[in-house]
Order: C-alpha cells, then structure tokens, then sequence
C-alpha cells in the first residue's frame, strides 16, 4: 500500500504550497497527477503554476478527461484518473473516496486548520494507506 505524506500548513492557502510541492516533484523527475474537485480551481490552479515564482518552470496540462497526456504534471478534476502515468498524486482539495487513490504510491495531502481538514489522517489509514505528517512543503522533506 502507499504512503500518504500529510503536509502540515500554517495558513489556508494551498493552491501556492500545492504549486511548489508539484515544482519540486517535477525537479525531481517525477511525474505528477494534482487533483482537485472542480474546473474552476484548476483553472486557477493552471495559471497559478505559470505565475506563482518568477523564475520557476513547471509544464503542467488539464486534462480533459480524454485519451492520454505527456506533461509531467497533469490537474486532473472530478473523477480521479492517471493520464500521464504518474508516480505521484497530489490532492488539492478533500477527496472523498480514498481508496481511489491506490494506483498511487506516493500521495501528497494538505492539512489546514480549517474544519474540513480534520480527520484526514484517520481517513487514509482507514483506506490502507500509511500516513505521515510534516511540515510545510519545501526541498528538505524526505522522500519515501
């Protein structure tokens, strides 16, 4: 089973940590599925990843819903899927069915202090999943 790697945030804005956290798994040589629950935050999501650093590069598609993509990082929205094959997911918004998540070895939460965060931990382990907490997102977290 996978690991879930619960990423701590002192504020409530994800899409900025979620823009860095894909930056830096694409860096890597990951390859990276973001899902979030709708096409209005993905668009935000899209323009945000061109915008939110200066000097940053991440090539990133949404998907559509249709055939493959070849982008490292692909936003993916509504039903869950794996367009472009990747290692990596990473979860925008609360996903409700967890166990959708197994094609996945390695998952990336955010956790806020906000009241739908809450027992996001409790609900991957209840999904089989092995999960952690740390804090923030940055180059010094570990990898699995």
């Amino acid at each position: 089973m996978g690991e879930v790697i619960l990423h701590r945030l002192t504020g409530s804005k994800k899409a900025l940590e979620a823009c860095r956290l894909a930056e830096m798994l694409y860096q890597r040589g990951q390859r990276v599925v973001v899902w979030l629950s709708d096409r209005g935050r993905a668009a935000v999501l899209d323009e945000y990843l061109w915008t939110f650093a200066q000097n940053s590069f991440v090539p990133h598609a949404v998907w559509d819903g249709i055939g493959d993509a070849d982008d490292p990082v692909v936003i993916v929205t509504g039903v869950l899927g794996n367009p472009n094959r990747a290692e990596v997911l990473v979860v925008g918004d609360r996903l409700q069915d967890t166990v959708a998540a197994r094609e996945w070895p390695e998952v990336h939460d955010f956790v806020t202090g906000a009241a739908e965060d809450e027992g996001k931990k409790e609900a991957w382990e209840a999904a089989g999943f092995r999960a952690r907490e740390v804090s923030g997102v940055g180059p010094d977290r570990p990898r699995r």
